[in-house]
């Protein structure tokens, strides 16, 4: 299966946020019309980050199950990262996630991760870090989608994430996200160093190159990307081409060679 690479939509209100630039859709907004395209190419799951708080799941909720219906695979993040409860992130299973993402309330309530894990298995869960750089080699991870520092320590947290039950996580770099300069290779070859669990390499991807550099060089198991694929830049096909070209395979056991 081909999953190295993991295509984003922003969602809110039941619709992609922004609009997409990919010329072949009849409704740039249309998130499952948008899924569909990925998956045309993409064998591996789609990361849902909805951005509304989770008092308005009567809205999101629904677009979860629509997505389930094109048999795609979706990991789903609300709010930054914040599920009041693990019975809340289980509605969210219920209606067709996969897995459920959590950033904030894994700093603040890491019970709500470990309980979920515990009852979903820790392929359902996945740690969400957003990082930003603290001096020379170091990085500390925020929460409320990297409003708020904290003085956690990236490295520290995602070994605690993985023994809290973390399935994957996902670094991404807040100095990175945005730019298009490529993903903070030294953060996340750090980060899956340190950890048993695969890493999502995240923020900065603007070419297909840079994939490559983040699944060999940053050492991830995966590498997420949001406006290079949502602004119709590049295909989800044209970078398993490169990444082929490259010589990056996906073997019988799942793990890039």
């Amino acid at each position: 299966m081909n999953d190295l690479i993991i295509p984003c939509i922003d969602v809110a209100g039941g619709r992609a946020s922004p609009s997409s630039g990919i010329s072949e859709l009849s409704d740039a907004a249309d998130a499952v019309e948008i899924a569909s395209f990925y998956l045309r190419d993409a064998g591996g799951p789609i990361f849902v980050d909805v951005q509304e708080p989770w008092t308005n799941h009567e809205t999101f909720l629904p677009l979860i199950r629509a997505l389930n219906e094109t048999g795609g695979q979706f990991w789903v993040t609300v709010d930054n990262g914040y599920m009041p409860s693990a019975d809340a992130a289980e509605l969210l299973l219920k209606a067709g996630a996969a897995a459920v993402g959590l950033s904030t309330t894994s700093v603040e309530h890491p019970s709500v991760l470990h309980t979920l894990a515990q009852r979903q298995g820790p392929d359902r869960v996945l740690g969400v870090m957003n990082v930003a750089r603290a001096g020379e080699g170091r990085w500390n991870v925020a929460i409320r989608g990297g409003g708020q520092g904290t003085d956690l320590d990236a490295v520290v947290w995602a070994k605690m994430l993985a023994d809290l039950g973390a399935g994957h996580l996902l670094a991404n770099s807040l100095d990175r996200e945005g730019t298009g300069s490529g993903y903070d290779l030294e953060m996340t070859s750090a980060i899956a160093t340190a950890v048993s669990v695969p890493v999502i390499a995240s923020g900065g991807a603007g070419t297909v190159e840079h994939l490559y550099e983040g699944l060999t060089v940053g050492g991830a198991r995966h590498a997420l990307v949001n406006n290079l694929f949502h602004s119709g830049a590049a295909t989800v096909g044209e970078a398993y081409e490169f990444l082929d070209k490259g010589g990056l395979r996906v073997s019988p056991e799942g793990t890039a060679e």
